[in-house]
């Protein structure tokens, strides 16, 4: 068992070391979902438009450093991220199963799914839940069958899960509803362990609560923005792409002559309870709505899936793992290596990837140095002025007030006219107008002190080989240039 524990350590970290360093080094640019998690992060509240406050706590600690370092971050959270849910996935699938080597086929099986790599890097939520979904079936299973005080750990993990994504409410759901419906479970309620585990909770989640309630639920309107009513095989065809590697696990059991079944034991019963119980009924409401996002929400779902089925497996296999294992363990090179051909290659355009707006913000932030000699403090205008507050190493804000009625994803809270006026403003005009085209009126309306004082055109090249896009950039002067 201590050379298993020292393999799955090695494993994690060579896996989180490896992926950090291809990501960083070949991808042309973050995505948009760091410069969403970096502006949440700026604003430090108890949620955000999108997501609870946990997206942006993570990201708060890289606010100082410079743009590459910034990246760094980025991925290195991710395959971290994924690592330590990885160390869970084995830990939960050899408590269910007793078998070594099913714990080690659960955790390789995750090779065949892009849920623990290329899958994760764009989102800035579903990596926090890969990590932490399957601790916490592991600490509800040893609170519920071991020992009372682990329904803190599980409270704290599940507090946690829940401030990264709504959607592992769906797992607090059903645990509750598993230590109603089962005898061995129930007898939490005479545990005090239990209601301070529930008390802990509800710490954790309430300040998101009263957030949601003073930003009239901000989040909430966000995601049922996100769907449209009516009968679809969405949802049924993104459980497909998301689950898949399940159906390949299935018939690796069968032919190395296990059997599957409903789980024997009560622990089993329950672990897969709490995934089938909010499962089945989310599937049912994505068959009856569309969006573009189904998928996305799904695929978290998958990371404790192959743990889970090890619980099912009511015969082990009577013929040798060591060569499936194998070709497992073999495929996660495969795909590293797929993954940076395609950037190296530069296929549909995925290694340069508005990879222009690096040396762009570079520029930008050189012409302000050259007028005011001072630190670019605010930016606005333009979707690309987003991306400086990435990488122009001052950290600038956008100047876009919170709104209840318009729910911006970025934006500064707590913004005020005098401070724009003291530090100055750097605005871009729309892509493809000069300056004689541009217009800035509507991004200046909510600030009516605030009057350009110099305009300069630029040149933005969206990746190598692009055509070159006419930008105007817009100063509104500092009151004290240095």
């Amino acid at each position: 068992m201590k050379r298993d524990q020292i393999l799955l350590l090695g494993w994690c970290v060579g896996y989180a070391m490896l992926w950090t360093g291809v990501t960083f080094l070949l991808d042309p640019t973050v995505p948009y979902d760091a410069i969403e998690a970096l502006n949440w992060a700026m604003n430090a509240e108890w949620g955000s438009p999108k997501n609870p406050w946990l997206v942006g706590l993570v990201m708060r600690p890289a606010l100082w450093l410079s743009a590459p370092w910034l990246s760094f971050y980025w991925y290195a959270t991710h395959f971290l991220a994924v690592a330590l849910g990885m160390f869970g996935v084995w830990q939960l699938a050899w408590r269910l199963s007793g078998d070594r080597r099913l714990a080690w086929l659960a955790l390789l099986a995750l090779n065949l799914s892009g849920v623990i790599n290329f899958d994760i890097i764009s989102f800035n939520d579903n990596y926090l839940l890969v990590m932490l979904w399957p601790w916490l079936w592991v600490f509800f299973l040893r609170a519920a069958f071991d020992r009372p005080g682990w329904w803190l750990a599980f409270a704290v993990t599940g507090g946690l899960a829940c401030m990264a994504k709504y959607s592992s409410l769906s797992f607090m759901f059903s645990a509750w509803m598993l230590t109603l419906l089962m005898p061995a479970i129930r007898r939490s309620y005479r545990q005090p362990a239990f209601y301070l585990a529930v008390l802990v909770w509800l710490i954790i989640v309430a300040p998101n609560g009263w957030w949601l309630w003073q930003n009239d639920f901000a989040a909430v309107k966000w995601v049922d923005s996100q769907v449209t009513p009516g009968v679809t095989l969405h949802g049924l065809s993104s459980a497909a792409t998301v689950f898949y590697p399940l159906a390949v696990l299935a018939a690796v059991l069968i032919v190395l002559r296990a059997r599957l079944g409903w789980p024997p034991t009560p622990q089993g019963r329950a672990a897969l309870g709490m995934m089938v119980i909010p499962l089945g009924p989310i599937l049912v409401w994505f068959s009856l709505h569309d969006g573009g996002r189904i998928t996305e929400w799904l695929q978290p779902y998958m990371m404790p899936a192959t743990a889970l089925m090890m619980a099912c497996v009511t015969q082990p296999p009577n013929r040798p793992l060591a060569g499936t294992l194998k070709k497992l363990l073999l495929w996660a090179p495969v795909v590293l290596a797929g993954y940076s051909a395609v950037m190296l290659l530069n296929l549909r355009g995925a290694g340069e990837k508005l990879a222009g707006i690096k040396p762009f913000s570079q520029q930008v932030n050189e012409r302000w140095q050259r007028h005011y000699h001072q630190p670019v403090r605010f930016v606005g205008g333009d979707y690309l002025s987003q991306w400086l507050t990435f990488y122009i190493d001052d950290r600038p804000a956008v100047i876009t007030p919170w709104s209840v009625e318009r729910r911006p994803n970025i934006y500064t809270r707590s913004l005020r006219q005098d401070r724009l006026l003291h530090d100055g403003v750097l605005l871009l005009g729309p892509r493809g107008q000069n300056c004689g085209e541009a217009d800035f009126s509507d991004i200046l309306a909510p600030w009516p002190a605030l009057s350009i004082g110099y305009r300069e055109e630029m040149a933005f090249v969206p990746h190598p080989g692009a055509g070159a896009v006419p930008i105007c950039l817009a100063f509104v002067p500092p009151m004290t240039p240095e």
